[in-house]
């Protein structure tokens, strides 16, 4: 897998969600990073609004790099 990058979107399979979600990395640790959740599945939704939009991922279980369109 390529080099994880601070600001870059992944798509991920993040700790204690079922569904893949989309975050933007924040912060990265030793054996997990930091994603500020952009888009979930529904029914993962309630779980992520409880932990304020941040989850903990572990390396191997990011999936993909993707872009992400700005809004601003």
């Amino acid at each position: 897998m390529e080099t994880i990058e601070i600001g870059l979107a992944y798509e991920c399979r993040a700790i204690g969600i079922k569904k893949e979600v989309v975050g933007i990395v924040e912060q990265l640790y030793n054996n997990t990073i930091l994603i500020n959740v952009l888009k979930c599945n529904q029914a993962d939704r309630a779980t992520v609004i409880e932990l304020q939009n941040r989850l903990l991922v572990k390396y191997e279980d990011v999936l993909s790099c993707i872009e992400v369109e700005c809004t601003a």
